[in-house]
């Protein structure tokens, strides 16, 4: 792996485009954002650390897959199949697949992936079972990264962001304003029924039991704002979408040491609708050792 590493005065952020594009690491002033214990997944099965979504979000209908004539080129698919995970790639090719870098420079990268591509002589429109163009950027601009991430494919799909944050001592919160209604395990409930939401639509969440719920931004239903607080430091976590099929995933196992916030740009994750979108995502990085 040829790491590719941004920097500037405040900032510094490693991507690895061989693998998935992966953000490997987020660091202020020394403090590191994302949660280096996941590691060990990511070279198990290409999750954790930074990994990305895309085409597709966590698992496909079974129907859906295609066969792949030679699984032994893929290691990790007997391992997750061991698992009991049907699906190859899940949450889509993006976070698997070496990317093509377009440009590079001390603050900015920017890379594509496509259908027409191919990994170990294999075209990914065949592992993603159909064709797809994604376009990603980041660039470090004073104290945040700014992310552009789109697709453009054959059938519905999304694009969205699978970050591990690291919880220092497996502690957080959670702050921003939700829309009244949420999707949890597949249907729509009311936020305020399931977690702290007051009249105003604030969500303030200790991150202390399981959630795996997808919310949607309030007051603007295009663009969210989403603060987490650790005892290291505060991750404000600013998107972008053009139209309202848009949401973000909040994502964390009981005691465990991350928490993943996902803008994505569909309303129903697993369900997409659109076979073009976009979203733009901004880190700031608010506290943390400076120096």
């Amino acid at each position: 792996m040829n790491p590719v590493v941004l920097q500037n005065h405040l900032l510094k952020a490693t991507f690895l485009p061989e693998v998935g594009m992966n953000l490997s690491s987020f660091q202020r002033g020394g403090v590191e954002v994302i949660d280096q214990s996941t590691r060990k997944e990511f070279e198990e099965r290409y999750a954790g650390l930074g990994a990305l979504i895309g085409p597709h979000f966590h698992r496909r209908n079974p129907n859906s897959i295609a066969p792949i004539q030679q699984e032994d080129l893929f290691p990790h698919i007997a391992r997750v199949r061991a698992k009991g995970i049907e699906d190859p790639f899940s949450h889509g090719i993006a976070r698997y697949a070496p990317w093509k870098v377009e440009h590079v420079s001390e603050k900015k990268i920017s890379a594509s992936l496509s259908g027409k591509d191919e990994w170990n002589g294999v075209p990914l429109a065949v592992l993603e079972n159909q064709n797809f163009k994604l376009d990603f950027s980041a660039e470090l601009v004073e104290n945040e990264m700014q992310i552009d991430y789109s697709v453009v494919s054959e059938k519905d799909s999304l694009v969205g962001l699978h970050y591990y944050y690291r919880l220092p001592n497996k502690r957080g919160m959670i702050t921003t304003r939700v829309q009244k209604e949420c999707l949890n395990k597949g249907e729509r409930k009311l936020a305020s029924e399931l977690y702290p939401v007051d009249e105003q639509q604030m969500l303030q969440l200790p991150l202390i039991d399981f959630v795996d719920t997808t919310f949607y931004p309030f007051p603007h239903h295009l663009e969210g704002d989403i603060l987490l607080e650790t005892e290291e430091y505060t991750l404000r976590t600013k998107y972008w979408c053009q139209s309202q099929e848009n949401c973000w995933q909040l994502y964390h196992p009981k005691d465990a040491s991350f928490v993943c916030v996902e803008p994505l740009s569909a309303q129903d994750p697993r369900h997409p609708n659109l076979t073009v979108s976009s979203i733009r995502v901004h880190l700031q990085i608010l506290t943390g050792n400076h120096a």
